[in-house]
């Protein structure tokens, strides 16, 4: 193999090698639900259901939430109850998610629809076994039911530590 063609072949392989370390590792499980009439009601809760396929992983969880640009607050409370894989208990936790600063939203947004993804608990979350992890999410705010809400929904990542 000549000296020129060495290059190209190393080139190539290096431009390659970059391009597959530089691809985002894609979510194991992301699920969003379709608000009814976009009013969400504080005692309608969200299931979720994921296949955990390794418990020495570390993975991150995030609430995805999808509203207009109507939606009267700039946060939303919700309460996430996770089951993790072989259990019964559920375990509950309050969040208050920010979507929007003191001059616009947060997230993304097309038109007058807004998405935002926030990640919780602060550091990725260990499961305890391999199996199924039950999700359940529901908004806790005053306003029964919460306008303006379209979907509301979990991912969960696999952390790259």
């Amino acid at each position: 193999m000549g000296r020129k063609n060495f290059i190209a072949v190393f080139f190539l392989m290096l431009v390659s090698c970059c391009y597959f370390l530089a691809c985002k590792q894609a979510s194991l499980y992301e699920r969003l639900k379709n608000i009814p009439s976009a009013e969400w009601k504080s005692g309608e809760k969200l299931d979720f259901s994921i296949e955990i396929p390794d418990s020495t992983q570390s993975y991150y969880i995030l609430v995805t939430i999808r509203h207009t640009h109507e939606y009267a607050y700039r946060n939303v409370w919700v309460k996430l109850g996770l089951q993790q894989p072989g259990t019964d208990s559920i375990a509950y936790s309050d969040f208050d998610l920010p979507l929007a600063n003191n001059e616009r939203w947060l997230g993304v947004g097309m038109d007058d629809v807004y998405e935002r993804r926030i990640r919780l608990f602060g550091k990725p979350v260990r499961f305890t076994s391999t199996g199924t992890a039950k999700f359940t999410l529901q908004q806790i705010m005053r306003d029964d039911p919460l306008k303006h809400v379209l979907q509301a929904g979990i991912r969960v990542e696999l952390a790259n530590e």
